[in-house]
């Protein structure tokens, strides 16, 4: 069982990115409201979206 998910997303500047968050982290960010997504490409952090998140805790729920 892994505690890790894996999410696909685009940045606002259309740059594919792959992004693995631990199930703690997640939540902890979530929780603070810090959790950001970052394009090393183009240097852009925006937030998750719904979408993204409601992924990430399927994968988790999956996981359990």
């Amino acid at each position: 069982m892994s505690d890790r998910a894996h999410l696909e997303t685009v940045c606002p500047n259309n740059h594919d990115l792959s992004v693995t968050l631990r199930r703690k982290e997640f939540e902890a960010a979530l929780q603070s409201d810090t959790l950001v997504f970052h394009c090393n490409t183009c240097d852009t952090n925006w937030p998750p979206s719904r979408e993204d998140i409601k992924k990430i805790r399927e994968q988790f729920s999956k996981e359990s």
